[in-house]
């Protein structure tokens, strides 16, 4: 083991790769959700439908879930930082590129692929990274660590709006794809190690390996084709297809509906600035009862509360306090969920693998992702109202719950 600055510093150096972490989270995702707001000023700029520019994102969405299995291959072959290093000049350089497009086609490669590639890396390594630095922790700092993807939210996107009325939609694209590119690439690079013991320490700043310590550890790490073959696996991610098609398609779908069922527009959209606070909540709360009570029960406890709150959105009645309600529950089971998957990969299958592994997973919430809106907005075409594709997303993210519960413990005995 080597014995370098990071062993001697005051505190564990699992708190500079979670910071880390919240950063490229806040900055990626400020990008990646402030990107509709580019949108309308480049359809108007060039006269492309709504459809056209859109396609783009479902572009983005399925090259990204693509692209993340094979992110975990990389990084052992080159590093994680190095693998970090491509995936911020990826992503903020598509943004760059972005900010010149003359043709459509530039914007699908800019967008579409350059800054989904770039975003898969972003998104799985930091996660797994801080995965393996924490054990005991493991639950609360992977969901804390979300609470990057909610400031991203309140702080630039609201800055961005504002830049482009100011310098219009070119100069504000440039202007944050090279931040992005600074703010990811370079401090990824510069702080992010492959592991604890690279750098002479232990998960949680231990002085022993986790499986000297916790009965829970995983004694031996699972190869990848074991674990993609075993049956938690398999159900760990049907849990994360259903949970995420369901997130990714039901604020998509709510606020029309809301808007449908009597509410005005504005006030409807004033949801989305609640959920950004309370998913930044729920990452907290449920980040604590992860560690208490497990990753299993963590997902089972969120994904059914979602379930809940996705059936009780067809019922809603055009009433503010109502939906606003709505939003804090939405919020705090959002904000509990999705980071869960990458600490239980870690739990069920050790570390050295787990960054492909989680790949896979990330994967398959891709796949449901890209699918769920579209057979909702179908839904929506057939029926003429949102009724029907809020009670399929609410079966749907059930299904998330149920395929978790069956995923027990691989490792245990019984």
């Amino acid at each position: 083991m080597s014995d370098g600055w990071e062993k001697r510093l005051p505190f564990y150096y699992g708190w500079v790769i979670f910071t880390v972490t919240f950063l490229i989270y806040m900055f990626m995702y400020g990008l990646r959700y402030s990107v509709g707001i580019f949108f309308e000023p480049i359809r108007s700029e060039f006269g492309w439908s709504n459809t056209t520019t859109a396609s783009g994102v479902t572009i983005f969405y399925w090259v990204y879930a693509f692209s993340a299995p094979f992110v975990g291959p990389l990084a052992r072959r080159i590093g994680v930082r190095k693998t970090v290093l491509i995936g911020g000049l990826m992503l903020g350089g598509g943004g760059l590129i972005l900010s010149g497009v003359q043709q459509l086609w530039q914007l699908y490669l800019a967008w579409g692929i350059l800054a989904a590639i770039g975003s898969a890396a972003l998104y799985v390594i930091p996660t797994m990274v801080l995965s393996m630095f924490f054990h005991k922790k493991r639950g609360s700092t992977v969901g804390w660590s979300s609470v990057g993807v909610s400031a991203g939210q309140a702080l630039i996107i609201p800055q961005v709006a504002w830049l482009i009325e100011i310098c219009g939609w070119r100069s504000s694209m440039a202007l944050l794809g090279g931040i992005v590119i600074v703010t990811t690439s370079v401090i990824g690079f510069l702080f992010l190690r492959e592991s604890p013991e690279s750098i002479g320490l232990f998960p949680d700043g231990a002085d022993q390996p986790p499986d000297k310590i916790y009965k829970d550890a995983v004694k031996s790490d699972w190869g990848t084709r074991e674990a993609t073959s075993n049956r938690s696996f398999k159900l760990i991610a049907a849990s994360y297809f259903f949970s995420l098609g369901g997130i990714v398609s039901i604020l998509t779908f709510v606020v029309p509906h809301m808007i449908n069922v009597g509410i005005p527009s504005i006030q409807a959209s004033a949801a989305f600035g609640i959920i950004g606070v309370m998913s930044a909540v729920g990452s907290i709360i449920f980040g604590l009862f992860s560690d208490r009570f497990g990753r299993r029960w963590t997902i089972i406890a969120t994904t059914g509360l979602l379930a809940i709150t996705f059936g009780v959105a067809t019922v809603i009645p055009a009433n503010l306090l109502v939906l606003y309600a709505w939003t804090v529950l939405y919020g705090l089971s959002y904000g509990g969920a999705p980071e869960q998957y990458a600490a239980i990969i870690t739990d069920y299958f050790g570390r050295s693998n787990s960054t492909t592994l989680f790949g896979f997973i990330t994967l398959a919430g891709g796949i449901g992702g890209g699918l769920f809106p579209l057979i909702g907005g179908w839904l929506v075409d057939q029926t003429g109202n949102y009724y029907s594709t809020l009670l399929f997303l609410a079966i749907a993210t059930a299904l998330g719950t149920g395929t978790a519960l069956l995923a027990k413990e691989p490792n245990s005995v019984d």
